[in-house]
């Protein structure tokens, strides 16, 4: 475990990846017409749990992190192996075999989850060159929207997901290179504060705000930012608009969330779960597959015992992971080294 970590943004992290899991439990249940509670929480919970993971990337981004880079690429390459293998088995009930057009090998097509890490390599790889140019972030919305504009965009490595959640990651760098974060997080110091207290009226007003959304039967596909704009037959400046004002409305929401959460204190076992967020992500697909294959209808098709399921099966999920036992067994998966592979300078610094 790391020295001199950050409890709140670790308190954040522990929430975050605690609603990773919980909502991708939930997900296909969502669509019923009796599961309009499931629909609900699930929408609130993906308008803002990848932008604010996102958002929270970038504001611990640091150049010239060559090893992290190459590391997490093996991680990557690896898990979507693992990942590929145990879906299988899971579908087909059946040894493993590798054929030619098997999804166990597709690299270029990352594995559900997968998507965001290779995003966190990519983006750590182009941010240096990003940040070369006069106005980086307004360069970043101008693809993100040009890339939206265009049709039949090749789903390899998510590319358009990754250009549409890059200036998330811009922001959240700009949040730490300004300082920004760190002094509205002084002036949110106390529940008097009117910085806190503002936070917590733009949270309140989001799941009202919600509320209405969801009854309207919007689905939240147009937050995953994965479809051009013909899609929802938008015009360039109707999509461009939407998209730009997204990019402001929720990076104002992920920061009234965050000044919400304690910043001296440990919270409970989620702070743990921030520390060990890596562990969690890797390790929390196949266990959704498990869970959605083999859960009985009688909990599927009642929303309220479905989502208290989910909910303590989240946690405890998360709670075993993080166990000594756990992280010691999965280390070599998570953390590997690769000193065996790279050749390092020892007189670079970290």
């Amino acid at each position: 475990m790391e020295k001199n970590r950050n409890p709140w943004l670790d308190n954040v992290k522990g929430l975050l990846i605690f609603l990773v899991v919980f909502g991708h439990l939930i997900e296909i249940y969502r669509h019923s017409e009796t599961h309009t509670s499931v629909l609900y929480i699930y929408n609130v919970i993906y308008t803002f749990h990848m932008p604010l993971f996102i958002l929270i990337s970038g504001y611990f981004f640091r150049p010239n992190k060559f090893e992290k880079i190459i590391q997490l690429t093996f991680i990557y390459f690896l898990w979507q192996v693992i990942n590929g293998f145990f879906s299988k088995f899971i579908k087909h009930h059946e040894l493993v075999t590798i054929a030619p057009d098997s999804r166990i090998l597709d690299i270029f097509v990352p594995y559900w989850t997968m998507w965001f890490l290779f995003g966190i390599i990519v983006w750590n790889i182009i941010t240096p060159i990003i940040l070369k140019l006069r106005y980086p972030l307004l360069y970043a919305v101008g693809l993100a929207v040009w890339i939206s504009y265009i049709d039949n965009v090749p789903s390899w490595f998510s590319i358009r997901k990754l250009i549409n959640f890059y200036p998330y990651f811009l922001i959240g760098y700009f949040l730490k290179q300004k300082n920004i974060l760190s002094l509205l997080a002084q002036k949110a110091a106390s529940w008097r504060s009117p910085v806190r207290l503002g936070a917590l009226f733009i949270v309140l007003t989001f799941l009202l705000v919600m509320v209405l959304y969801t009854s309207k039967g919007i689905d939240t596909d147009l937050l995953f930012m994965r479809n051009e704009y013909a899609h929802y037959g938008w015009s360039v400046y109707k999509g461009a608009t939407f998209q730009v004002m997204q990019y402001a409305t929720i990076t104002v929401l992920c920061i009234a969330l965050i000044l919400l959460i304690t910043q001296k204190r440990i919270l409970f076992t989620f702070n743990k779960f921030g520390i060990y967020t890596l562990s969690i992500y890797l390790m929390h697909s196949s266990t959704v597959r498990v869970f959605r294959q083999f859960v009985p209808e009688q909990i599927s098709n009642d929303p309220i015992l479905l989502l208290i399921i989910s909910f303590v099966l989240s946690y405890l999920f998360c709670l075993i992971v993080t166990s000594k036992f756990v992280i010691r067994l999965i280390s070599p998966l998570v953390h590997p080294n690769l000193n065996w592979a790279l050749k390092l300078d020892k007189n670079t610094p970290d």
